[in-house]
Formats: structure tokens, C-alpha cells, sequence
């Protein structure tokens, strides 16, 4: 699967884990062991999965306005240029906010509140200098770079290398305010605030693309696409600044009442309560993380996620730049429509990494293997229960599915095909990488990670000139086969780990008769029209629902985010 933007934590020393908030300074007690209202087990889960849910159809609202009011050469521009953008930010952010949420976490732990600013100070000054210099460079190449885009494939009717240009700029100069979101937002994580992220970016800023999108289409000004789209993220880091400084303002928790571990898992804490670490052990840890606390430590903690973060954004978003540099514009217009599924497939990817990665901190931290196996497999399981349906059907109705953004996207069917296989595969390993990383092995998952943005790009310069998008996808997919496996192999010859148990067998068999079996069997009794899609998703449902119900207790469903209702009904039943 793609790896988190804020995957897991370490002090860089080989063989050790980074204790999170809630493994430093105290334990759950028994109480919080055991189950809580259900309300509050499926709240936190829950504001996690609306976010991403808002997030993932606002971008696939996009592609269909992009697709359908602009021609594929305006479309492939508008996505190829976003893309670039995307990446240079990533570039740009130094990957900071993934050193704030850590090192605020841990200073605050430890009852060490006022070394923060020092820390914000040395994050904030590099990325605003390092998103300064981006925009320059962005503004002073535009020109350069929209003939690399489009040279050799301008036609009749083509958008021009000016206008490319002028949509690069624009981007460029929101370029630090989208820096700075994801330093605010780190940030505010750090404090333990999930609203912030899911209000102002998932939400707000998503939402607010979408009605800027929507204005550029009405007005069919290919001009306005870029700047619209961008414009957002300048109120955005406005409204995240604010909401940052009301968060800083508020007293610190005292280290005794910390708030307790994420209520999606609390269910499964019953089956993993790893032995409490002695006073001398826990006071050892406290010096070594505080000898770290200043703007070195930040740093050399905070570089290898910033590449581990670049290889991520890289391996989502090169290939439509390299198909438009190849191909032309207006097959990287189809490629991004054929794989816009997979970001909606990135919701439950989110939602349970985000529910489950503190807990694999702690027990890993704790040496508690086996406890940390039953949660990986259980996790997997949720994983694929929440993704695969998506999978299967883009699998099986891809055509249809393309339908949305136009008839002429049909063309993307075969990509759907590949990259819907590739990730059945890369679910069913779970959150492989998250999990490694929580071992201690960031190195190792830097090292995954380069190689599979290697071979993603290697496979994409000899495949795309001759086959195209379809060559594109191939190449995706191996690098997305190669970062799971590598991971999984390291897990189950080092750690003995892996994703694979009753609840992963059940989760895979429910999802491929409901969401494979039964579609298939629709569309070779009434073809694969609209009607096919429907009867399909509406009968698959029901009996996928009537699955859940059927499995919940081996599913464990009463924890899982999104899905806690039905285990909470079945267990009052």
C-alpha cells in the first residue's frame, strides 16, 4: 500500500522503537483496558474515516469536472502540473511535520513544554526558506519546464506552453502557505488534536478545491483551473495558524491524566497487555529521548522521513508526470481518471493506520511480539474488508466505472485492471510498512521505499514510449508488489510477524464472493451496462452486510472505525 505521510516513529537507533505519547510516563490502567462505551470506541475512528471520506470525494469530484468540461490535452496539463506541484512541496516541507508531531508528542509527555518553541523554531525557519526557494525556481522554470510537458505533442486546439507556464506560477506561489499547512498541522497532532488535519485540510480545503474547480468549469476558463485549485491553501494555513496558536495557548495535560490510547483498539487491549516496564528502565528511556530534544536531534530524526515521505509522493504522482512527458498530456488526463480509484481506496488505508499505529509503538516497545501479531492480522483484516470491495468492482465494471469521466476515458479500462490486482495483493499484507517501522527499522523502510521508486521509474522509461499508459501501470505495480513484499519478508524473517490469520481469510473470502463472485456472475447473465453495475454493488452489498454480521466476533468489528456498529449490535443481540 502507499506508505503513510506519518508513518511510524523512531530514534534512529537500530532495534528500538520510539515510545509514542501514551507508552511515556504512564500506563493504561485496567479500566481503560476494557471496553468503553461503544459511542466513544467508534468516536475517535470515526472523525478520521469522515475526513478522508470528505477527502477522497472531493478528488474524484475534480477528475470528473477536469475530465468533463476540458479537453484531454487541457486535463492532462491541469494534472500533470498539480502532480509536479505536489511533489516539489514535499520536497519543500523537509518532511518537518513529521518531526513536530513526535517531538511536541514527547516533550509533552515528559513535562518538558517550554523546550517546544525551540523545536518549532527549527523546523518552521529551513521549510520556509527551502518553500521560498521552490517558488522561485518554480516561477523562473515554468517556462522551461511546460515545453518539456508539451513539446512533440501540440496540436489543433492544444492548450500552449504559456499557459502551462502561467498555471505552473500559480501553483508556485501557493507553494509556502502549503508548506506551512503541514507544519501547523504536524504540529497540532503533536498536541494530540486530529480536528485541526480533518477540519481544515480534509475537509475545508478539499471542499473548497472542488467549489474552485467548479467555478473554472462553469466558466470553461482553463486559465482559472490552476490558480483556483491552489487558492485554497492560503486561508487554509491562515485557519490552521490560528487554530495552532489557540492550541498552544491551552494548559498542558499533567503526565497522570494523559488521555487514554485511541478507543478504536481499546477491545483488543484484552489481547495485548505487554508487562510494565520498571521505573529505572523508564527513567533511562525519559534522559535518552530529552538528550535528543533540540534542533540536531529534530533534524537528523526528521531527514530520512522527509525522503521516506518524498519516495511516497513520488511513487503516487511520477507516473502521470512521465506519461505526459512520454505520451503527451492528454494520455496522463486518462491515466490520473483510470487511477483516481485508489485514492478513494486510501480511506480505510488512513483510518486504520491512524487507529492502530500507537499501539504497534507500545507493544513493539515493550517487546510484546506476540500481542503485536494478533492486532497486525486483525488490522489487516479490517484493511481489506474496507478496500477490496472498491478493488473488485473497478476490477470487474472498470469500463463503467470510467464511464463517469467521459466516454473517451474508456481507454484507462486496462490500467484499472492492473493497479485493482496489484492492490487486492498489496491489502491483503496489511499495513506491512507501518508496522516495520514501528520495530525501530525506519532505515530498512527507507531503503524499501528508494527501491521501489527506482524500479517504479526505471520500469516506466522502457515501458511507457512503447506501451503507453498500460506500461505506466505495469510499472506502478511492481513497485507496489516490490514495497510490500520487501517489508514482509523482513517482518516474518526478523520478527516472526505476519498478516495472515482466521479474520484475514474470512475478510478475503467475504469481499471476493460479494464483491467478485456475485458481480461477475451479474454481468455474464445481463452484460455490463449501468443496469449490470447496479444489480451488482446493490446484491453484493446486502450479502456482504449479511457476512459482517454473520463474522463480527472473528472480524472483531466493535473496534474497527467505521464498522463498530454492527459488532456493537451483534454483541447486544
Amino acid at each position: 500500500m502507499p506508505r503513510p505521510g506519518t508513518a511510524g516513529w523512531s530514534d534512529g537507533r537500530p532495534g528500538e522503537a520510539a515510545m509514542p505519547e501514551e507508552a511515556i510516563g504512564r500506563r493504561p490502567g485496567r479500566e481503560e483496558a476494557r471496553r468503553p462505551p461503544l459511542a466513544e470506541v467508534a468516536r475517535g475512528g470515526t472523525l478520521n474515516v469522515a475526513g478522508a471520506a470528505v477527502s477522497a470525494a472531493a478528488t474524484v469530484g475534480i477528475t470528473v469536472l477536469v475530465t468533463r468540461h476540458f479537453s484531454k490535452l487541457a486535463a492532462g496539463a491541469f494534472f500533470t502540473a498539480t502532480s509536479a506541484f505536489l511533489i516539489v512541496e514535499t520536497v519543500a516541507s523537509l518532511g518537518a511535520n513529521v518531526g513536530l508531531v513526535y517531538f511536541i508528542a514527547r516533550l509533552r509527555s515528559l513535562g518538558e513544554e517550554r523546550r517546544i518553541p525551540a523545536i518549532v523554531r527549527a523546523a518552521f525557519i529551513p521549510v520556509v526558506v527551502a518553500s521560498v526557494v521552490a517558488t522561485a525556481a518554480l516561477l523562473l522554470l515554468a517556462g522551461p519546464l511546460a515545453h518539456v510537458l508539451l513539446t512533440g505533442h501540440l496540436g489543433k486546439g492544444a492548450v500552449s506552453p504559456g499557459s502551462v507556464a502561467q498555471a505552473l506560477r500559480a501553483l508556485g506561489i501557493t507553494l509556502p502557505f502549503a508548506a506551512l499547512l503541514d507544519l501547523y498541522l504536524g504540529a497540532s497532532r503533536g498536541y494530540r488534536e486530529m480536528r485541526p488535519t480533518v477540519v481544515v485540510d480534509k475537509m475545508g480545503r478539499s471542499l473548497v478545491q472542488l467549489a474552485g474547480v467548479f467555478i473554472a468549469a462553469t466558466a470553461g476558463s482553463t486559465a482559472l483551473l490552476a490558480p483556483l485549485w491552489a487558492l485554497p491553501y492560503i486561508p487554509a494555513a491562515a485557519v490552521a495558524w490560528l487554530w495552532m496558536r489557540r492550541i498552544r495557548r491551552k494548559p498542558g495535560p499533567r503526565r497522570a491524566t494523559l488521555p487514554p490510547l485511541p478507543p478504536e483498539l481499546a477491545a483488543l487491549l484484552a489481547l495485548a497487555t505487554p508487562a510494565r516496564p520498571s521505573k529505572t528502565a523508564s527513567s533511562r528511556t525519559a534522559q535518552r529521548q530529552l538528550a535528543n530534544a533540540n534542533p540536531r536531534g529534530f533534524w537528523r530524526f526528521t531527514t530520512p522521513r522527509g525522503v521516506a515521505n518524498l519516495a511516497s509522493i513520488t511513487l503516487q504522482r511520477i507516473d502521470i508526470v512521465l506519461v505526459a512527458i512520454m505520451r503527451g498530456p492528454a494520455e496522463a488526463a486518462v491515466y490520473t481518471a483510470a487511477t483516481r480509484f485508489l485514492v478513494a481506496g486510501q480511506l480505510g488505508n488512513m483510518a486504520i493506520s491512524m487507529a492502530a499505529q500507537p499501539r504497534f509503538t507500545e507493544l513493539f516497545s515493550t517487546g510484546d511480539r506476540r500481542n503485536a501479531n494478533v492486532i497486525y492480522r486483525v488490522t489487516t483484516a479490517w484493511l481489506i474488508l474496507l478496500t477490496w470491495p472498491l478493488y473488485l468492482l473497478a476490477v470487474v465494471y472498470g469500463p463503467q466505472v470510467l464511464a463517469i469521466f467521459g466516454r473517451s476515458y474508456s481507454a484507462g479500462a486496462a490500467v484499472m485492471v492492473i493497479l485493482g490486482l496489484t492492490q487486492l495483493f498489496a491489502t491483503a499484507c496489511g499495513q506491512v510498512d507501518m508496522v516495520l517501522i514501528t520495530t525501530g527499522r525506519s532505515s530498512w523502510s527507507l531503503a524499501n521505499g528508494l527501491l521501489a521508486v527506482g524500479i517504479n521509474i526505471g520500469a516506466d522509461l522502457i515501458l511507457i514510449p512503447r506501451y503507453g499508459i498500460t506500461g505506466a501501470a505495469i510499472g506502478w505495480a511492481v513497485a507496489i508488489v516490490i514495497s510490500n513484499l520487501m517489508p514482509l519478508g523482513q517482518l516474518a524473517a526478523v520478527f516472526r510477524l505476519h498478516p495472515i490469520g482466521r479474520a484475514t481469510f474470512v475478510a478475503c473470502a467475504l469481499c471476493a464472493f460479494c464483491f467478485g463472485a456475485v458481480p461477475l456472475s451479474i454481468r455474464a447473465l445481463i452484460g455490463g451496462g449501468g443496469i449490470s453495475l447496479a444489480a451488482g454493488v446493490a446484491a453484493g452489498s446486502v450479502l456482504y452486510l449479511a457476512g459482517l454480521w454473520r463474522f463480527s466476533a472473528t472480524l472483531r468489528l466493535s473496534a474497527m472505525p467505521g464498522l463498530s456498529f454492527i459488532g456493537a449490535r451483534r454483541s447486544r443481540s
